[in-house]
């Protein structure tokens, strides 16, 4: 066995042309074009945005999540508090568990992720008309 494991970035950039979300490391149940480590203590990946998107309310459980923005710019609304934090190009941040969010990025938007531990304990809540209508409105 290897003591390396690569995944070359023509690879993850086709994987992007189907999933604008790709792991690198994780306990995906998922099947997903590029391969992956295998991990039950994290998940890491890449999510590139390629036009303004909106991510519906969720939250985690136990999972805390941290990103970093690479390019572009992302905006969170915490559910509880409505209050509104964005991050740019440079910027990373934190989402502790039991926060309920919703998120919006613009073109061209690219974070790393990582999330531990690796399990799928998100939960979709339902958004309110003004929490609907703030994700959809583009920046």
């Amino acid at each position: 066995m290897s003591r390396f494991m690569e995944i070359k970035s023509k690879d993850i950039e086709k994987a992007f042309e189907d999933e604008r979300r790709q792991y690198f490391v994780g306990n995906l149940k998922k099947p997903q074009h590029i391969p992956f480590v295998k991990s039950d203590n994290a998940e890491m990946g890449l999510t590139a945005y390629d036009k303004f998107t909106g991510e519906p309310a969720h939250r985690h459980s136990v999972a805390k999540e941290y990103a970093y923005v690479i390019s572009g710019r992302t905006q969170y609304m915490d559910l509880d508090t409505r209050e509104i934090y964005e991050y740019h190009a440079g910027d990373f941040f934190a989402t502790f568990p039991g926060t309920t969010y919703v998120q919006k990025s613009e073109a061209g938007t690219k974070m790393i992720f990582v999330k531990e531990p690796s399990i799928n304990d998100k939960e979709l809540v339902p958004m309110d008309e003004e929490a609907k209508k703030w994700m959809e409105t583009e920046f």
